[in-house]
């Protein structure tokens, strides 16, 4: 007469282990690093997160998901008729390490957050052109430093060990304070990009052209990969 096999302690170990994490979400390395960029960019995309992952849509939605049952983002549309965002939660911000405050979900703000992603996706990881360096970062550095905080830009884009202030314009400013932040970051960077709406290029251009450096460019947004690269 046969006996039945006895599984052994490291078996019986394995098996609790599975029961103890079925319908878990375990964090890849791939998970930290992209919850960790989610953290410096406020909020993304489905859209943009797929284009990070480098596939489609329907997968960037499938990853979107399976974050948010691991209660590590939200996400919902925050404009109408506006795409789907995915910002932290408090979780995902303690699981992600990331130094930042959780962002609250801010409609008025949305529009300008994912132009500075758009940015990203096409400086930093399409075309490669240096090393990203985000707002949130910026701001942190400037704290440590001193109470007082300068005007700081969108990102610095670090290319050849020289940083390159980068600023998104969607809606014209005064000409006045326009002027004022333009000279600052010109005095303090050795070049400045801005990527501004259509209507916005005549003003802009003007005021770049009154910088003594001549280190101020104005490129149209969204911008043109062939523009950048001349």
């Amino acid at each position: 007469m046969s006996s039945a096999t006895v599984p052994d302690e490291a078996t019986r170990d394995r098996e609790r282990n599975r029961r103890r994490d079925y319908g878990s979400v375990r964090l890849s390395q791939r998970d930290g690093n992209l919850l960790r960029l989610l953290a410096e960019q406020y909020a993304i995309s489905v859209d943009q997160l797929a284009r990070l992952i480098g596939r489609s849509h329907r997968t960037g939605r499938w990853l979107r998901d399976r974050w948010r049952h691991a209660g590590w983002v939200e996400s919902r549309q925050l404009t109408s008729g506006g795409p789907s965002f995915i910002w932290l939660t408090r979780q995902g911000t303690r699981i992600a390490q990331s130094p930042y405050r959780t962002w609250q979900p801010n409609a008025s703000l949305i529009g300008h957050i994912e132009a500075v992603t758009e940015l990203r996706l096409l400086l930093d990881r399409q075309l490669r052109l240096g090393t990203w360096r985000c707002e949130r970062a910026l701001a942190k550095e400037e704290r440590s430093r001193s109470q007082w905080r300068p005007h700081l830009p969108d990102a610095v884009l670090h290319r050849n060990q020289e940083p390159i202030a980068l600023e998104v314009e969607l809606t014209l400013k005064s000409r006045a304070r326009l002027g004022e932040i333009v000279a600052a970051l010109a005095e303090q960077y050795a070049q400045v990009w801005y990527f501004a709406a259509a209507a916005l290029l005549p003003a802009l251009s003007e005021v770049a052209a009154e910088v003594p450096d001549e280190n101020v460019r104005v490129y149209s947004y969204p911008p043109r990969a062939s523009e950048l690269l001349r």
